[in-house]
């Protein structure tokens, strides 16, 4: 996430004044870190006018696999074998649903599926380096073993760079094909890692009691626990029944969050439409915690009103 790459941070405060704080040292212990009060706060306490990023060096050499498994039980497992085996140079780890590649075909009807589309989990995994490390063959061994112990049933690994981004496009197409079936409940949660497969399992489950006419799909980032499961009305759904449905599918998906001790915004923030679910579910020390900050920086709420909380009705 952009928090951790984030060394320094200049910002304009409510009042004109100027945070310095543009540091590029990669460790500073000296009490509050105070530019992590501006991350994630969405313009309500300043505006940043400049920042100072860690960067890592360009990789020479990516290797891409798109492998069909059992299960995202085995997805999970595969992931925690892959940071064990190809340890920090595993730079993607993202599980899809069969699904994606009808959704995909929808969006791009010439774009090409290099492996069976009846397997009930897929993962597309990147690794990347430069220098001494052969990447293809850490890729190609990690693989062998994998298949060998049944973890993956099928896959392909790209040979040239235009293969890589065909794979890439499966992905992407995923979000084009569903955005051409029109408005539908889109969500963004995280929940720990251990409870992944066992979340996408109960949620689904309940999307399907509550809008049996619906279609869920879930897919996201292994490696962080972060799901997004959007729900299709059908076609024949529109005006105002769209909207109920959509709806309540935010309802029952974020029950299942709570249940599960997860975040309704893994990456995407509060802004606006997630204020009154986020208003919702904050215990009081950490909306205290929230309104002195918030006072004590703009104390006139001159910033970003209506993002994030109510700060206008809060005394």
């Amino acid at each position: 996430m952009t928090r951790e790459l984030v060394l320094g941070l200049e910002v304009v405060l409510p009042d004109g004044t100027i945070f310095e704080g543009l540091s590029t040292l990669r460790k500073d212990n000296r009490g509050i870190d105070l530019k992590q009060l501006f991350i994630g706060a969405e313009g309500t306490l300043g505006i940043v006018t400049a920042v100072s990023l860690k960067l890592a060096p360009y990789p020479e050499n990516v290797a891409t696999a798109l492998l069909g498994l059992a299960s995202l039980e085995d997805a999970i497992t595969l992931f925690r074998r892959a940071r064990r085996d190809c340890c920090d140079l595993m730079s993607a780890f993202e599980f899809i649903p069969p699904l994606a590649f009808t959704l995909a075909r929808e969006a791009m009807p010439d774009l090409p599926i290099p492996i069976a589309g009846d397997y009930p989990a897929y993962v597309l995994m990147e690794i990347s380096g430069s220098g001494l490390v052969d990447i293809d063959d850490l890729m190609q061994r990690f693989l062998e073993a994998a298949m060998a112990d049944g973890l993956v049933l099928d896959g392909t690994i790209a040979a040239s760079q235009a293969q890589a981004r065909n794979l890439w496009l499966i992905r992407e197409g995923m979000n084009e094909g569903q955005a051409k079936r029109g408005s539908h409940m889109r969500s963004d949660v995280s929940v720990p890692l251990s409870g992944l497969a066992a979340f996408v399992a109960e949620a689904e489950a309940a999307l399907a009691a509550a809008l049996p006419d619906c279609i869920s799909i879930s897919y996201g980032h292994v490696g962080d626990g972060n799901v997004h499961l959007n729900v299709l009305p059908p076609s024949h759904m529109q005006g105002d029944a769209r909207l109920e449905a959509i709806y309540a599918a935010k309802t029952v998906l974020n029950e299942v969050v709570d249940r599960f001790d997860g975040s309704i915004s893994a990456e995407h923030g509060i802004g606006r439409l997630k204020r009154q679910d986020f208003e919702s579910r904050l215990p009081e020390t950490h909306r205290h915690l929230l309104v002195a900050i918030k006072r004590a920086v703009d104390p006139e709420l001159l910033l970003n009103p209506g993002c994030q909380l109510s700060f206008s009705t809060i005394s």
